[in-house]
């Protein structure tokens, strides 16, 4: 089978486009993508060593009566935080019962905020916070500013329920999961 668009007289049948194919055209080709693996590598590295994901802070967090401000001493108070990278969005609720809780959760979070610098802060205004309204025209709605920081299942950090109000230290746990019970099938 002869091959028509093939250098004459040449013991292997060399077809024409590999001419064009010279040196410096396959160097270039060679080099760029020497470069590209290269900067890949170089990134990867970079990634791998100086970014590093939040660690995982969502869940609920129930506060100690004794670091909490005075209007808040006699109530049960569980802060709610959702995560999504580093932002941060939340509910801070007075009550102890699961129904609370699953309420607190379904809510549109009245707390936003950011994990920045090993720590997070979280602002908002937290509706029907019990005893803490200076009046009930203010409309049941209390700002809070919470700043702390999560080591393991311990929160600690400043909050304060207005804002002229000094900020109070506090502590707060982190509540375990209550993991659904499947239901057997026979």
């Amino acid at each position: 089978m002869p091959c028509l668009p093939c250098l004459p007289n040449s013991p292997f049948p060399i077809p024409k486009i590999m001419i064009h194919l010279n040196v410096k055209l396959l160097s270039f080709y060679g080099i760029s993508l020497a470069f590209v693996a290269v900067l890949f590598k170089t990134v990867t590295a970079y990634g791998e060593t100086n970014l590093k994901a939040p660690p995982a802070i969502a869940g609920s967090y129930r506060f100690d009566a004794k670091s909490l401000p005075q209007c808040l001493k006699s109530d049960a108070l569980v802060l709610t935080i959702q995560q999504s990278g580093v932002y941060l969005s939340g509910n801070l609720r007075s009550g102890s019962s699961e129904g609370d809780r699953q309420t607190t959760a379904e809510e549109k979070p009245s707390l936003v905020g950011k994990w920045e610098n090993q720590g997070l802060s979280l602002s908002g205004a937290v509706p029907n916070l019990a005893g803490c309204s200076e009046s009930t025209a203010i409309a049941q709605n209390n700002y809070v500013k919470l700043r702390g920081i999560v080591e393991k299942d311990t929160l600690t950090g400043k909050i304060s329920l207005t804002d002229r109000a000094a900020a109070t230290d506090f502590t707060a746990q982190r509540e375990s999961a209550a993991k659904p019970q499947k239901k057997e099938q026979h």
